[in-house]
């Protein structure tokens, strides 16, 4: 999915609303069916009404020449021809209304239930979706594809599309009628039509050009809209708040200015049609007094087929004003159509072997990864086995592979071919299933995201059924207990949006309690208690540790006080394990963990140091 394709470079959007019908319009077709019938005839009882008043017309003439109403019974002649003309075009309008009416909730209901389909199945479609997808694509980007693209399927078929049908069967039957009544005169009439379709081929590259630029500007200002309000707090902080509305400012004035190219096109395209219908209207008149005078044709006729005329050549403006929305609806299709192309996680035919119970650890063969061809390598050749029950310390430098590492254990990234395996048990863990594979190894991340809810749905989210037990346990070793007694409501305390009500500490630790209450197997913390105090999570890890003391942890920090206890630490550097042991031998090694572990001691001796001599003074 990209927002900006090289130059000259087209998708086929009139082929992805091809897409979009056959995929998510089909299934209603007898719905749509009904539909267009229903239009039809309500395009067809329009043909009636201009026929009957010419012929009115010219049975009222002769009436009206001198001395010829003489009688009452003439002026009773005259009254019920007139009930009857106005009884049979009240009769038209109003069968018309209805029909129209009908018609319009019908292509409501499929509109509907279709948008509700196609958004479910974008929905889905991204869920299925690997990480690197969302690494290229800003999540302002992939909601104006969920909202905007679809907001435009949906504006087309709930009203655009009944037009379109209504005015392409409307022209075809008053061709037809028109060249039944007069073709001398049906021909000049239609001998305009040619120059519809110059123009509108003139027009069309320019107006798609126009509405896939105005999209891409759509997709700009929600992604600025989307990640200024997620750091609205960082905004006020550095008070950028007039900056910031500068840049939101030139974003709305450039997607006015393509908005108004967009306009501006459309009224000259709806300017050229209005003229052209008059030339076509003029011709019509001119042909019709000729043929009038020659007796070819009574006044009557005459006025219903100028009636007619005005009936053709109408639709025919619309449909040339209606362009932009067709334009705007075949871009949105096509950017629709490229959500659901994407490439999906590659996954076996089928999990192979069942995961209901974890017998063994977890080992890493010959593990290379990078995040693309640009970045390198971020892991290389890593060799690791992590025995059942085994505590794991990963330390190391920022961007040393650290995350990376723990990411690939449940699949939130995949491995590429010939870049190793990770075995779960002594099995590759693309032989389970995802949702088997991640109720067995839960990763919690350094950045705390919580969901809008309470303490409980959030300690819930992973395990719904969880027992009141399990998430009282889950409290007690996060070190959240006492926080949560001291809330008025409780578990069912609301958080806020993503947890903001709460401390980083305080996300942090409920994060970690989540992750407890699915009772996984393997435990991957990835720095999650970095936002903690030294005391704090020392007690968290001895919670941990007699929680369930035959569960497998991995943890990785760059703090040495977090994995000091490790059974086993392995020091990664620059993507490659650079030193493996416990504390103890590692220090004996006086390599880069002995460094680290003298420069971080020492800080914090001077710190105190500092403290002490503060409080003294």
């Amino acid at each position: 999915m990209r927002d900006d394709l090289p130059a000259g470079q087209t998708r086929p959007a009139w082929s992805a609303l091809g897409r979009v019908e056959s995929e998510f319009l089909r299934p209603h077709r007898i719905a749509m069916l009904g539909a267009l019938v229903v239009m039809l005839v309500q395009s067809l009882l329009a043909l009636p009404i201009p026929l009957l008043q010419g012929w009115a017309v010219d049975q009222l003439l002769p009436l009206f020449r001198l001395g010829e109403i003489r009688t009452s019974a003439d002026n009773g002649r005259l009254a019920g021809l007139l009930a009857a003309v106005l009884a049979s075009s009240v009769a038209c309008h109003a069968g018309r209304m209805l029909l129209g009416w009908k018609a319009a909730a019908i292509m409501s209901r499929v509109a509907l239930e279709a948008v509700r389909d196609l958004t479910d199945a974008l929905h889905r479609k991204l869920q299925r979706q690997a990480m690197r997808y969302f690494d290229r694509h800003q999540t302002g980007q992939i909601l104006a594809r969920l909202t905007g693209d679809v907001g435009s399927l949906l504006l087309f078929l709930n009203g655009g599309s009944l037009t379109l049908i209504s005015d392409l069967v409307l022209s075809v039957g008053i061709a037809a009628l028109m060249l039944w009544l007069s073709p001398k005169l049906a021909l000049a009439c239609l001998v305009v039509l040619p120059l519809y379709a110059l123009f509108h081929r003139q027009f069309a590259a320019v107006i798609q050009d126009r509405s896939r630029r105005a999209r891409q500007q759509a997709s700009a200002l929600c992604s600025l809209l989307s990640e200024r309000l997620s750091a609205v707090r960082v905004v006020r902080s550095f008070a950028k708040e007039d900056v910031e509305l500068a840049a939101l400012d030139r974003q709305i004035d450039a997607q006015r200015e393509i908005g108004w190219d967009c306009l501006r096109i459309s009224a000259w395209q709806g300017a050229i049609a209005t003229l052209i219908g008059g030339c076509g209207t003029v011709l019509v008149v001119v042909e019709g007094v000729v043929l009038v005078r020659r007796g070819e044709m009574t006044v009557g006729e005459m006025l219903a087929f100028h009636a007619m005329v005005v009936q053709l050549y109408n639709p025919i403006v619309r449909l040339a004003g209606f362009q932009p929305t067709m334009a705007a609806t075949a871009v949105a299709a096509s950017r629709i159509v490229e959500v659901l192309d994407e490439p999906e996680v590659a996954v076996t035919s089928g999990p192979r072997h069942r995961l209901d119970r974890l017998t063994g650890g977890l080992s890493y063969r010959g593990v290379s990864f990078s995040y693309g061809p640009a970045r390198g390598k971020t892991l290389a050749a890593i060799d690791l086995e992590i025995s059942p029950g085994m505590t794991l310390g990963v330390l190391g430098a920022s961007a040393s592979g650290k995350s990376t590492l723990l990411a690939l254990a449940p699949r939130i990234y995949d491995l590429g071919e010939g870049d190793g395996s990770i075995l779960l048990g002594g099995r590759d863990i693309r032989d389970f299933s995802l949702a088997d594979l991640r109720r067995a190894v839960a990763l919690v991340p350094q950045q705390a995201l919580l969901f809008e809810g309470t303490i409980r749905s959030n300690l819930t989210y992973a395990h719904p059924e969880a027992t009141r037990k399990t998430i009282l346990d889950a409290v007690q070793t996060a070190d959240l207990a006492e926080l949560i007694d001291s809330l008025p409501l409780g578990l069912d305390t609301p958080v806020g949006e993503r947890g903001h009500t709460l401390s980083g500490g305080q996300r942090q630790r409920l994060a970690l309690a989540r992750a407890l209450v699915a009772e996984p197997a393997i435990l991957l913390l990835d720095d999650c208690t970095s936002a903690l105090d030294a005391e704090t999570e020392a007690r968290i890890q001895d919670a941990l540790a007699r929680h369930r003391p035959d569960r497998t942890r991995v943890v990785v920090s760059h703090k040495v006080s977090s994995v000091r206890n490790a059974d086993r630490i392995v020091v990664l550097c620059s993507g490659q394990i650079a030193e493996s042991g416990t504390h103890d031998d590692l220090m004996r090694q006086a390599g880069l963990y002995a460094r680290t572990y003298r420069r971080q001691t020492e800080s914090l001796v001077y710190g105190a140091i500092e403290e002490t001599v503060r409080a003294g003074v």
